[in-house]
């Protein structure tokens, strides 16, 4: 069965009707800056945009320009999505749990989303001539920052969180270093992937009469599959490297269960002492 709706935003006109679907979305905008291809572009409307990234945001789409600070982070996603739908099939499973962290719910509203815009096909969920030429505008107009990640999973994978691309960077060298020191440490943590989920081990050096040999003493995973959860929690841990062998011995002595519950105990107070920072006088009066 057709489907009877029109794309919001869209002519009456298929895409390719109209314009070239192997070309761009946006070619037909005119630079009249003083420098080929600068800001402002001219429509065929005469409207001046000062991209054409905001041109597709505000004309397109019909998104208000109040809520521009949104526009490129919610675009790569958008990028990203119709890149991965574009390349290969993706089961309804597979689409829910590593793009949209398990939220169902989420995965249908955008996919309706980019559906009334006629972006996607209403049967596999495919870009549609306009959606691709909207893919290619998305990438050939990427930033620096976001291009230091590929489009598709790469970068949905890369952006959970609210930490721009500077504080990522930094906090990666940071993990770099630490991780330097702890490759020499005989009990150390270390990230993994167990039966498909993210994963945290703590390793530790045991000596047999034979040989030294690493074993794992401690185990934690992410059964939904959440690695941005798995990796924040690795950097609490590398931020708290001093700590490690006295944890170890906890292990040792009481057991995982043991290290667990006080990993609790410190997810607590860390809690506690953010609110006091922060000039909560509720904590205080309680």
């Amino acid at each position: 069965m057709v489907s009877s709706f029109r794309p919001f935003g869209a002519s009456k006109e298929r895409y390719g009707d109209d314009r070239h679907p192997d070309l761009p979305w946006g070619y037909w905008l005119v630079s009249s800056g003083s420098v080929p291809g600068e800001p402002p572009l001219v429509d065929e409307d005469g409207r001046e945009w000062g991209s054409v990234r905001e041109a597709f945001w505000m004309d397109r789409l019909g998104l208000p320009s109040i809520y521009t600070g949104w526009m490129n982070g919610i675009m790569e996603f958008m990028a990203s999505y119709l890149a991965i739908a574009d390349g290969r099939f993706v089961a309804p499973e597979e689409r829910v749990r590593d793009i949209f962290l398990g939220d169902g719910h989420l995965d249908q509203f955008f996919r309706a989303y980019l559906l009334a815009a006629g972006l996607v096909n209403d049967t596999e969920g495919r870009p549609t001539p306009e959606g691709r030429s909207v893919l290619l505008m998305l990438i050939a107009t990427r930033t620096r920052e976001d291009a230091a990640e590929a489009v598709g999973l790469d970068w949905i994978l890369a952006n959970r969180t609210a930490a721009g691309h500077v504080e990522r960077i930094a906090a990666a060298e940071q993990i770099e270093r630490r991780e330097r020191v702890a490759a020499r440490m005989a009990h150390r943590f270390t990230t993994d992937t167990i039966g498909g989920d993210p994963a945290v081990k703590l390793i530790g050096l045991r000596i047999t009469k034979e040989i030294p040999v690493r074993s794992t003493l401690w185990t934690m995973t992410w059964p939904d599959g959440d690695r941005l959860a798995r990796d924040r929690f690795y950097l609490w841990l590398l931020e708290r490297i001093d700590r490690w062998d006295a944890w170890s011995e906890l292990v040792t002595r009481g057991g995982a269960r043991a290290l667990t519950e006080h990993f609790m105990k410190l997810a607590f107070c860390d809690r506690f002492a953010v609110a006091e920072f922060d000039g909560s006088d509720e904590l205080r009066s309680n």
